[in-house]
């Protein structure tokens, strides 16, 4: 039984952070939606990156709209999406997730009728949305905000139990490629996926939002198993995916049974991940992952300076990072690196080295980010403790009176400046062509230049581009 026939899925990120912002599928609604199959009549899924006329795509019969509120978009955007939801259909509940959703949660049940948010669900689904699609009641359900009689209510957020290895995320709802598609409208013709294979971490670093949940407890790593996983992989299509978790090598038996798995099954894709360090005291591992196609390798380093890794409490030392690196550097690998600058205690000059520092180790490319107070982190009362150093109000950026938001963004230009050299910029190139084979140089630039001859077009500001004309139906089921 449900109380509802008609669910809109609503992924509201228009995509204005990374580069290629629009690489990779809203995973976590998707799940939600797979547990849902055959429970309601009518599944729909709108993703703002795409579908620019989404007021138009809404089926006019929804009963439920669910939306997915991840990063940093502001709440007064959100309770807009909300109230014209409304206006189209007046009876509609919305339901909302995610960790925006969770910050804002009091603010977001207890906004005018016209746009609140009906119920907030913290933490990840595991089953809590079929319950309450079945029954239409929250109160009930476990970790979710909601007004009773114009009273506004939480439920107890128990702690987040071990990831399931189902379901796995519906992507029979997707009416769009993902893919390497730039900003501006450069598509390099490059299809991309993701995958979550586990979620938590183990370490406390100050700076991670993505530790701990709402009510600040620290997240265990628990992991899908490595049949699974590669279950699901065997039934990608894309030729390259990015797996999304914090720290994907933290179980080493685990990813060697999963790298094993693949290499057995040949499923000859190429995988994109994000983990630790550490890892490079492992070359045997890190040998088989190659083997098993994982060549975009990106690493937390942060710093090369004790003192700041000792202040971003990253469990890390430089001598750490340079002893690893010497053993997996001349592997198969493109190996990326993110630094954090603007640190307290942190100099201009010691910004400055991270160019040298990251060539020294072998890094075929860097991304440098500004320190960030995002909310109840560590991070954030040690800044404000100490003399001289700010927050800025607006984007949680911080800075100093030795050293200005715009000093940091100067700094930031010139670490890259200095780290892309022509020969830097030769040898990624090259390794990319060797080691990504889903990047097909002549495809590249074919899509390239057809770009530029139509004019620089943007994929992204005509509705019709979505692949859905004005009052199309949305694909269902």
């Amino acid at each position: 039984m449900s109380k509802f026939a008609s669910i809109c899925f609503i992924y509201p990120d228009r995509g204005h952070g990374a580069r290629y912002d629009r690489m990779f599928p809203p995973l976590g609604l998707e799940i939600v939606a797979a547990g849902v199959r055959g429970l309601v009549r009518e599944r729909v899924l709108i993703d703002f990156r795409f579908d620019k006329n989404w007021e138009a795509l809404v089926p006019p019969d929804v009963d439920l709209a669910a939306l997915s509120l991840l990063w940093d978009t502001p709440v007064e955007q959100l309770l807009d999406v909300v109230a014209r939801l409304r206006q189209m259909r007046r009876d509609v509940r919305v339901v909302a997730g995610g960790r925006v959703a969770e910050a804002h949660r009091r603010a977001l049940v207890t906004a005018p009728a016209g746009q609140r948010v009906d119920v907030v669900f913290c933490g990840p689904d595991d089953g809590r949305f079929r319950r309450f699609v079945e029954t239409g009641q929250p109160e009930s359900l476990t970790g979710v905000a909601f007004l009773r009689e114009g009273r506004y209510c939480e439920t107890a957020m128990l702690p987040w139990g071990p990831i399931p290895d189902t379901p796995l995320p519906d992507r029979s709802l997707r009416r769009h490629r993902y893919g390497m598609i730039r900003r501006d409208g450069l598509d390099l013709g490059i299809a991309t996926d993701a995958i979550q294979s586990s979620r938590g971490c183990p370490y406390r670093c100050a700076f991670c939002t993505f530790n701990r949940d709402a009510q600040g407890r620290h997240l265990s790593f628990s992991g899908r198993s490595a049949e699974s996983v590669v279950d699901e992989l065997a039934d990608i299509d894309a030729p390259y995916v990015v797996f999304t978790d914090d720290n994907v090598c933290h179980d080493v038996q685990r990813m060697e049974r999963l790298c094993d798995l693949l290499i057995e099954r040949r499923i000859g894709k190429t995988y994109g991940i994000e983990t630790r360090v550490n890892v490079g005291m492992r070359p045997q591992l890190v040998e088989k992952m190659c083997h098993a196609g994982f060549r975009h390798v990106t690493f937390g380093l942060e710093s090369m300076h004790d003192h700041l890794l000792k202040f971003l409490n990253k469990d890390l030392r430089r001598r750490t990072i340079e002893t690893a690196f010497s053993r997996v550097r001349n592997l198969p690998m493109f190996f990326i690196g993110n630094f954090i600058i603007g640190n307290v205690g942190e100099t201009r000059e010691q910004m400055l080295e991270i160019p040298g520092f990251a060539r020294k180790i072998g890094l075929d490319s860097i991304q440098v980010h500004h320190l960030r107070c995002r909310g109840p982190e560590p991070l954030t009362e040690a800044v404000s403790e100490t003399p001289g150093y700010h927050i800025d109000d607006r984007t949680g950026k911080v800075f100093s009176d030795a050293i200005s938001l715009a000093d940091m963004r100067e700094i930031r230009r010139r670490i890259k400046r200095d780290f892309w050299t022509p020969g830097q910029a030769l040898r990624a190139a090259w390794k990319v062509k060797c080691l990504m084979k889903p990047v097909g140089f002549s495809s590249v630039a074919w899509h390239w230049l057809s770009w530029e001859m139509a004019g620089r077009p943007d994929a992204w500001g005509d509705p019709a581009s979505s692949g859905t004309q004005p009052g199309e139906r949305l694909k269902t089921c």
